[in-house]
């Protein structure tokens, strides 16, 4: 029998058999390229919040301190930028992270862990709550005063007859232009994706126009490239003679507060297309509600859920994973959506933010450390550094110069706007339009920079500009701090897997649960039955709590150095 089944002439066909053969070859190479592409493609999506949050870290008070830095000690302080924007790449992916995962912003969060504490509630919010807002606030506040003053000064470089007042005037001014058409980002509904997109698309081209400016830039001042990338590895001559106190202004002026905010609030909206166990309204046993956007993450829907009820009529303790509301998702989702969207922030920081910021030590090292028979030319403030390139390199690259710092101001006025309007929001729950929040955010800064500009004129405006730096250095530890404290918090960010309840059971649990029934009583109650599911948790892992806990002291002891040394008159 097995002779007469060898001899079947079918498996002799033999042009049959070897395409069938290469076809199963060819399979699992299919398969590896419909999954590279469909992982393209969805991360295509996530374009934009990196970029955004990119701009926060280029600045005008990047430029300050960056300029300082290549015209003083050349190219040494290269390695300082990289470190500081691999800090900043660490904190913005933690609040990428914390924003999605809770679906809050990291000012609600503060908000639900210190207003309604459930002993010594007015303590809690007068002690914490109120001073850590005003704190923000107050970054926010001298953010945008740095942000407005280097919009001026470019203004002034491209216009010299132009009065430095109006100039701040001028750029506050357009600004809330652009905002007032996109009123409704970063809160994104279906019919607001596409604003969305242009809004994105929109800061995108102010970035690359900053780029391109200082790519134009380094190719007239032609930097010698070996000292160039040597100035990305540890040297002595960065902490030297004054060295320290800019690396320290550099950590300060990199890593920006309000971007943190602003990262964490653009987190929560949903990219990914939701698969369809992820289908809320299936989920939960109820009719869609229309106020409810499909774009949101599918952890920021609150309100209790039937399972909940059932929990808490049977008499069950419920813990619950996160501690502002009750939420359905797939951990799967989840964290597919964070390892896109962590990869976006990680690499336009690092091919934007870091690139940009290292365009202008470079530009200035080789321009004015390096460059002039009379040795190096030490630059004080932005417009020293416009008229030094000028006459050094040409009248056409100051003008890129001015047009790039305009550019940065504008692009990062917008971003600093925005994350105005997310601190007021999520402290004290500020409940306007748009249109009014974002006008208050915009007087709050006009008013101090038309002030110091019309009275004391540019030294006051440089002044202004570096105090600025000096407040958000102090600031920077506050925002920090909590965190470090959420994004470590377990039940701040666990989510737990959902497992299938019996059929008379409406949906599976969306938390775990405990039990708390004394022995003996029936435990097999049907469809008020909760099963256990196992716990998927993001909070920070060892590694990360060491990494984290180390740019917290860094934060900390450069807030002292730089105390200290204007205490002793260095500015």
């Amino acid at each position: 029998m097995a002779i007469a089944d060898s001899s079947d002439p079918t498996e002799h066909d033999h042009p049959s058999s070897s395409s069938a053969a290469a076809a199963a070859r060819l399979a699992p190479r299919r398969k590896r390229v419909w999954k590279a592409n469909k992982i393209f493609r969805n991360q295509l999506k996530f374009i934009g919040p990196g970029i955004v949050a990119a701009v926060a870290y280029c600045d005008p008070g990047n430029w300050a301190t960056d300029l300082e830095a290549g015209s003083t000690f050349g190219y040494a302080h290269l390695f300082v930028i990289l470190s500081a924007s691999m800090m900043a790449i660490v904190l913005q992916v933690l609040a990428t992270r914390l924003g999605y995962v809770t679906g809050k912003d990291l000012a609600q969060h503060c908000r639900a862990r210190f207003y309604d504490r459930p002993t010594h509630t007015k303590l809690w919010r007068w002690a914490c709550l109120y001073p850590l807002y005003a704190v923000c606030e107050a970054g926010i506040i001298f953010t945008d005063l740095a942000e407005l003053l280097g919009s001026a000064i470019a203004l002034k470089m491209l216009i010299p007859r132009l009065p430095l007042w109006v100039g701040v005037l001028l750029t506050s001014t357009d600004v809330f232009i652009v905002l007032a058409f996109f009123n409704s980002y970063p809160e994104i509904s279906s019919r607001s994706r596409r604003s969305m997109h242009i809004f994105e698309f929109s800061v995108s081209i102010l970035v690359l126009i900053v780029l391109v400016s200082f790519i134009v830039l380094i190719v007239n001042v032609q930097p010698d490239w070996g000292d160039t990338f040597r100035g990305y590895l540890p040297s002595r001559t960065m902490i030297v003679n004054g060295g320290l106190y800019l690396a320290v202004s550099i950590v300060g002026a990199t890593v920006m507060p309000h971007s943190i905010f602003l990262g964490s609030k653009v987190a929560i909206s949903d990219r990914l297309k939701p698969s369809p166990m992820e289908d809320k309204e299936t989920q939960l046993g109820r009719s869609p509600d229309p106020s409810t956007s499909p774009n949101l993450s599918p952890i920021q829907q609150s309100g209790d859920l039937p399972s909940l009820q059932i929990a808490r009529a049977a008499g069950l303790r419920l813990h619950q994973t996160s501690p502002v509301n009750d939420y359905v998702s797939s951990v799967e989702h989840c964290k597919a959506h964070l390892a896109h969207a962590s990869f976006d922030v990680a690499i336009s920081l690092f091919t934007l933010a870091l690139p940009i910021n290292s365009a202008i030590l470079i530009v200035a090292a080789a321009a004015f450390y390096y460059s002039g028979s009379d040795g190096p030319s030490q630059v004080a403030d932005l417009a020293s550094a416009h008229q030094l390139l000028t006459s050094r390199v040409g009248v056409g690259s100051g003008y890129i110069f001015a047009i790039a710092l305009l550019v940065a101001g504008q692009a990062a006025s917008i971003t600093v706007t925005l994350a105005g309007q997310i601190v007021s929001e999520g402290f004290i729950e500020w409940r306007t339009r748009p249109f009014v929040r974002r006008l208050v955010t915009r007087l709050i800064g006009i008013v101090p920079s038309a002030i110091v500009a019309a009275s004391v004129g540019p030294q006051g405006v440089d002044d202004l500009l570096i105090g600025s730096q000096v407040a958000l250095s102090m600031v920077l530890p506050f925002v920090v701090l909590p965190l470090i404290i959420f994004t470590s918090d377990p039940q701040t960010m666990t989510m737990p897997n959902y497992h299938s309840l019996p059929s008379g059971s409406p949906i599976g649990s969306p938390t775990t649960t405990h039990p708390t029934k004394p022995p003996g009583e029936n435990e097999n109650e049907g469809s008020l039955a909760l099963m256990s599911s196992n716990e998927s948790t993001f909070e920070n892992n060892l590694a990360t709590k060491i990494i984290v806990g180390l740019i917290f002291c860094i934060c900390c002891v450069a807030n002292v150095y730089a105390i200290v040394q204007l205490a002793q008159g260095r500015t």
